[in-house]
């Protein structure tokens, strides 16, 4: 189940389509500044939440609008005649969750002005009651990793608040029986993290006590603001267990590579804006691609850094460097980038602007099965001229597997993933599963039957690489032609001086 957003002429969006994916799990919003990421988490927030649109969006020029679907439910905003109105269908859209927006937008700092601070600097504890457990528990592990860092947390009574004017349900933190700092008063990354707190909290209790199997979808945008590396990476573990927990789609825009590395690339998407102003959707998006991290995390650089288009490439990639004992006295560093125009224009990228430390080389091996491909792409985009990338042994994992398994058995391979990898259910079962589920001639790149392998390994505690393992160790064996011509082209590029070397 996805949820489509299609945004016309809002802001800095002059026409994107977006499809939210409604699986539990974090995803990444991500670009360059000024790539239209705010503008599109706000709008997607519209979905559920009635935001004065005047003052989010503003009065564009000529006619705007957000529509969304979802299955058979519509809901949209236009701007016409001056004046935003919205519509929707008569279905109802199933969907629940909250927005968290940016410093200038958000509900982290409503009641932050100067009327509201003398308010709260006048309440007295009675005005009050205990911080719930789950906020005042988060919020010491995210920022100090001390559960009981914030024992003494207190949150407004509401009809104190109501009373008193106040939009939100301010918290208030006593460090001495005699001194409480109200939330205004501190620190961004505390304010911050308050509120999404305590939104969460909200929505955990409705879906623990009074779930109606909706989806729910959570939106933050700028969440990194003045947190700490270490923060984030505790706040992107509790986010990944707290979306599990109640089946929550978490969505941030950001460019943190503390964030980005936390998540999957087929949950990252990348925005570029192109040079007439639209903008394009990039995913799955690695986060090398995603933030031009080109570097080990332990600070040094690299001798050698090798684009490839995915993990499984990166895997095979590895194991041939191993097995030929190419990686002496060198530091090299192979990095998915997403499929392979991304992996060419990444590279372009990275050489014309300086991004790699002086003397780190860069080299690109691609999937076989776009060789053919790859001179009329470069061709038509002459900058790239320069580059010359190389090739794996096979086309992808996928459509080896399937070409070897189904369309044209390879019994000796057969018989190796058969003796030695599946032994709970025998590999013919397996097979055959997937020939009478599966159309064989939709599963073009093989993608399908991957999948069906992956899940059976998945449940005697394996693992794609070791299926990854396998196939390499019978490349080099029965392919060794193919072989030897990549391992040459890596060793040309590791150590000059060793292309006379015998492989």
């Amino acid at each position: 189940m996805e949820l489509i957003m299609h945004i016309k002429n809002v802001k800095s969006i002059k026409e994107i389509t977006f499809k939210f994916p409604l699986d539990p799990g974090l995803y990444a919003i991500t670009g360059e500044n000024a790539s239209g990421k705010s503008t599109l988490v706000a709008c997607a927030s519209t979905v559920f939440f009635h935001m004065p649109m005047y003052e989010y969006f503003g009065r564009p020029d000529g006619e705007a609008s957000i529509e969304f679907k979802l299955e058979n439910a519509t809901r949209s905003w236009y701007y016409r005649d001056k004046r935003w109105v919205q519509d929707f269908s008569l279905e109802r859209m199933a969907l629940n969750g909250f927005y968290e927006g940016s410093i200038i937008f958000g509900n982290r700092f409503k009641d932050a002005n100067f009327n509201a601070i003398r308010i709260l600097d006048r309440l007295s504890p009675i005005d009050m009651d205990a911080a719930d457990e789950f906020v005042r528990t988060n919020l010491g592990i995210i920022l100090h990793d001390a559960a009981d860092y914030y024992k003494n947390l207190f949150v407004i009574k509401d009809d104190i608040a109501k009373k008193k004017g106040l939009i939100g349900s301010p918290y208030f933190h006593q460090i001495s029986q005699n001194t409480l700092i109200s939330q205004a008063r501190m620190s961004t990354g505390e304010n911050l993290l308050i509120t999404i707190l305590h939104s969460l909290n909200i929505v955990r209790k409705k879906r623990v006590n009074n779930s109606d199997g909706r989806p729910c979808i959570v939106f933050l945008d700028e969440i990194e603001l003045a947190l700490h590396a270490s923060s984030l990476r505790r706040l992107v573990h509790f986010l990944h267990t707290i979306s599990d927990e109640l089946d929550l789609s978490i969505f941030f825009s950001t460019h943190s590579l503390e964030l980005i590395r936390g998540i999957k690339p087929r949950n990252i998407y990348y925005l570029t804006r192109q040079f007439n102003g639209s903008i394009s959707v990039s995913t799955p998006c690695y986060p090398a691609y995603a933030t031009r991290n080109l570097y080990s995390e332990d600070g040094y650089g690299n001798d050698l850094v090798i684009f490839v288009e995915d993990d499984v490439a990166k895997y095979i990639v590895e194991r041939i460097l191993l097995e030929k004992d190419l990686i002496q006295n060198i530091r090299i560093k192979v990095l998915p980038t997403g499929g392979w125009t991304n992996t060419i224009t990444l590279a372009h990228d990275v050489i014309s602007s300086r991004l790699l430390l002086t003397g780190t080389r860069l080299i690109l091996i691609l999937d076989r099965d776009i060789k053919d491909e790859v001179p009329k792409f470069i061709k038509n985009h002459k900058q790239y001229g320069y580059l010359k990338p190389n090739f794996l042994p096979i086309s992808s994992l996928e459509k080896y597997l399937k070409q070897n398994l189904i369309t044209k058995l390879d019994t000796q391979l057969y018989k190796r993933l058969d003796n030695y990898l599946f032994q709970r259910n025998p590999l013919s079962s397996i097979l055959q599963k997937y020939q009478t589920e599966v159309n064989v001639n939709d599963d073009k790149d093989g993608k399908t039957l991957y999948g069906f392998l992956v899940n059976e390994l998945r449940g005697i505690r394996k693992d794609r690489e070791d299926l990854v393992d396998i196939v390499v160790k019978y490349l080099l064996e029965e392919d060794k032609s193919t072989i030897n011509t990549l391992s040459e082209f890596l060793i040309s590029n590791i150590e000059p001086d060793m292309q006379e070397c015998r492989i």
